[in-house]
């Protein structure tokens, strides 16, 4: 039987042991840095690194791939810089699980050497540090699922499908990040404690990918491996201000990665990457389909990656975009909505067609997938934390709590077919809107305070209908006074209240504002390349 001190314990030796992997020399940073409350320059500032490094970090996954390949850097190099990085990070947001340094640089020496004797590189990632999400399953290393019942248990001999196909093409792992208890927060906290934001660290980083978020936001990750099943790529990424992608569910392959939900299929997760650019995100898609997964993992469907075949509506150079302003149930705060209308007025004037898009009973979407979830009334999880005899944390009880109760097999195929009655009529609705691509709110609001984000229903209605979408940002960021509070008389819901009066920016000062882009299932290439035009001119 553990006691209470038995888990406290634990989780106490596994912090310990964390730290002491790292070395001690790249965790001394200034009082002034360690104060601060914005640490996003924090690894620029830390003297640390060197120039070179420094450099290194400034590129985007395909620009340091190409500087590799020309060998004005080596992949030591490179893994060096992103394991000074990363430990930073680390200090500073809490934002790892595991670290493998000396292992990356083994392989990046190995890498280097390749490209050496034989003038050409491994593959098209060929020497690019990329970090992983704790689930991702990686040969040797910890998936701890936010569990402490998991940790030294759940140890995989082999790399799950994902992990090989990266690894094949060239990268060097060099870290893998931190997520929340179950997997089920748009937050990041755990055993190990809470995931800050660089940006603002009283705010999160969002989850569950919110390891990865904090990581790639100060620089500190050339790509990441996200997983997204009501939002944990686009929530994070939203929120820290970086890029990322959730694929259609069946397109990227989930075998041999570690999941709290394993034999659920009513909601079925997507793998995608979270980075520094849109083209990444495209390198990430193209690298992984070109491997042709579906022969591997028997759960994916068999597409190649189409980028080049797609077209837009009426043959147009550019995506008809339709602009939904909220979901009707919960109003996003104010400097979301000031970043949609600064996005919108400079699509129009880029000459980009703009047709307003209407939400679609978004609050039913979320009664059917809230229930989807957990139709074990949230059983599994409860013996996890048993296990160890940690506490469930409020934030999994919370979402454990929407609509979650156990349910027999007649209950779950009445469910299903409801979310296949939705998808339908959904579908019906996004065919008429006339449009390529959905610009949206990715949340309500921007980063919040700790322990606070609720609604994920600017997210979760897309995994539902498994529609792919991605997440850029748009350069603005929270200002006390454009973004200062205005009373409402009328509300979509209590929740839309409740929101509404807890709203503070002076809390949010400096927290990135992004935008989301969704497009109609299987339409993934239509996505990226819809954001990448549309984040070109909003960024410009």
């Amino acid at each position: 039987m553990n006691t209470n001190s038995d888990w406290v314990k634990r989780a106490f030796l596994f912090k310990k042991q964390l730290a002491a992997k790292i070395p001690a020399e790249w965790k001394k940073l200034t009082p002034d840095i360690e104060a601060s409350q914005n640490v996003i320059d924090a690894v620029a500032l830390s003297g640390i690194l060197s120039e070179t490094e420094l450099q290194i970090l400034r590129l985007d996954a395909m620009g340091l791939i190409d500087a590799i390949a020309l060998r004005k850097y080596t992949s030591f190099q490179a893994t060096n810089a992103y394991a000074k990085a990363a430990a930073i990070a680390q200090n500073l947001t809490n934002c790892l699980v595991d670290w493998f340094h000396e292992e990356a640089l083994e392989r990046a020496a190995w890498l280097d050497k390749q490209l050496e004797q034989t003038g050409t590189v491994v593959g098209p990632l060929h020497g690019l540090p990329i970090s992983l999400k704790d689930i991702c399953g990686i040969a040797g290393h910890e998936c701890t699922a936010g569990f402490l019942s998991f940790a030294g248990n759940k140890v995989p001999d082999a790399d799950g499908t994902l992990v090989a196909i990266l690894r094949d093409a060239g990268a060097v792992f060099i870290v893998k990040t931190a997520v929340p208890q179950a997997i089920m927060h748009l937050e990041t906290d755990c055993f190990l404690g809470p995931c800050t934001n660089p940006y603002n660290r009283t705010l999160t980083p969002g989850g569950s990918s919110g390891g990865e978020s904090a990581l790639i936001a100060m620089k500190a990750s050339a790509m990441g491996v996200g997983t997204d099943i009501g939002g944990s790529i686009r929530a994070p990424a939203a929120v820290t201000g970086i890029w990322g992608f959730k694929p259609t569910a069946s397109r990227t392959p989930k075998y041999g990665n570690v999941s709290t939900m394993s034999g659920q299929e009513a909601i079925v997760g997507a793998y995608g990457p979270m980075g520094q650019s849109a083209r990444d995100m495209n390198l990430f898609m193209k690298v992984v389909l070109a491997a042709e997964p579906w022969k591997i993992d028997p759960t994916q469907v068999a597409m190649p990656w189409r980028i080049e075949e797609l077209t837009w509506r009426g043959g147009a150079a550019t995506p008809t975009i339709g602009v939904m302003w909220d979901d009707g149930v919960v109003l996003p705060h104010l400097p979301i909505s000031r970043a949609l209308k600064y996005a919108v007025g400079k699509l129009r004037v880029a000459g980009f067609t703009v047709v307003e898009y209407k939400a679609y009973n978004a609050k039913e979407a979320w009664d059917i997938i809230s229930q989807l979830y957990f139709t074990d009334g949230g059983e599994r999880i409860k013996k996890y934390c048993a296990d160890s005899g940690e506490p469930v944390m409020e934030m999994t009880e919370w979402i454990v709590k929407q609509n979650s109760r156990p349910r027999s097999s007649l209950e779950v195929f009445d469910l299903v077919s409801q979310r296949d009655e939705y998808r339908a009529r959904y579908n019906k609705h996004f065919q008429a809107a006339g449009v390529d691509v959905v610009l949206c709110p990715a949340g309500y609001g921007p980063a919040q305070p700790l322990g606070t984000t609720k609604w994920w229903g600017y997210t979760s209605q897309w995994n539902l209908v498994d529609y792919p979408g991605g997440v850029f940002p748009t350069g603005l960021s929270v200002d006390p006074v454009m973004d200062s509070p205005v009373a409402r008389e009328a509300f979509y819901s209590d929740l839309d209240r409740e929101l509404w009066s807890e709203y503070d920016p002076k809390r949010l000062v400096d927290a990135p504002l992004s935008l989301q882009v969704i497009g109609a299932r299987w339409e993934d290439e239509k996505v990226l390349a819809a954001m990448t035009q549309i984040s070109e001119v909003v960024r410009a």
